[in-house]
């Protein structure tokens, strides 16, 4: 049985998520203030509203592209102000602007000059968007739709050689990094890493469940996204901070990556670091 259903998660229709959840006011309001304001040049919304999958819990995230001149004269939390009331404003630690609304709903900002549209460009491979119409609030110029159509459709493959070797390097490196801190008896920070490790595990999972939609935050929607039985597996992957149980958190995660490790190297012709693999092993037991 699907987690979903284990889960009873009713989703909303569309008409109605439309009536009740305040992000679309704001993001039609994004619109009209980006369509209103000359400075503005190109607005671009992504996340899950621009991939349909926005709900009353979800962020509203825009790429808002200013003129030249005016950008470094722009105070860009009175713009974001005009939203709605913004509460809590910032620069984040992940490139980006955050506000916290009145109304508990966070939003997030990339603001850039217009000769630096193109660095839409970088987040093929990684973002995608259903259509253009989908993302797109304002393009004066044209220039945005350009950049925007290579992400236009399905979700990129990610079910390569290349990416494989990625995964299997960077689980590998960090379940031997959260051994030897924990074995030094820092487990705050072993639990830290082992969160970090799960990140390349469930997209092993991912690609051995070819559930790839919620590729870029993987443990988004995981509860839906897999069967009920690697749901079941991952949560025996999990421990809070005492040192017995989280052992056994890294023993069942090392287990489970080296199975699927294992899985898509066969299926790609991808050698794995045995002798180092052997190793590890010994370090859980």
């Amino acid at each position: 049985m699907p987690a979903n259903k284990l889960l009873g998660r009713v989703p909303l229709v569309k008409e109605r998520r439309i009536l009740l959840i305040p992000q679309y006011a704001m993001i039609e309001q994004v619109r009209q203030l980006s369509t209103n304001d000359p400075r503005v040049v190109s607005a671009l919304m992504f996340g899950s509203f621009a991939i349909g999958e926005g709900d009353q819990f979800s962020d509203i995230e825009f790429a808002l592209f200013f003129t030249d001149e005016s950008f470094p004269m722009i105070d860009w939390e009175e713009w974001v102000s005009k939203i709605a009331p913004v509460e809590l404003f910032f620069a984040d630690d992940f490139g980006h602007f955050t506000a916290i609304f009145g109304n508990m709903i966070r939003g997030e900002f990339h603001f850039e000059p217009a000769s630096r549209m193109s660095v839409v460009e970088s987040w093929q491979g990684y973002g995608w968007f259903p259509s253009a119409e989908s993302a797109i609030l304002l393009d004066r110029t044209g220039t945005l739709e350009e950049l925007v159509q290579p992400m236009i459709g399905r979700p990129p493959r990610r079910d390569s050689p290349d990416t494989v070797r990625g995964l299997n390097a960077n689980f590998i490196n960090m379940m031997l990094f959260g051994a030897n801190v924990m074995e030094r008896g820092e487990y705050a920070r072993a639990w830290t890493l082992l969160a970090t490790a799960h990140s390349s595990l469930l997209k092993l999972v991912r690609l051995v469940e070819n559930s790839t939609e919620h590729w870029p935050t993987p443990s988004k929607s995981l509860e839906w996204d897999l069967t009920n039985t690697a749901y079941q597996r991952y949560r025996r992957c999990t421990a809070d901070i005492d040192p017995d149980g989280l052992f056994q958190a890294y023993r069942e995660t090392w287990k489970w990556g080296n199975e699927l490790m294992s899985v898509l190297s066969k299926r790609h012709g991808v050698s794995l670091p045995s002798a180092l693999l052997h190793s590890i092993s010994e370090r859980f037991g």
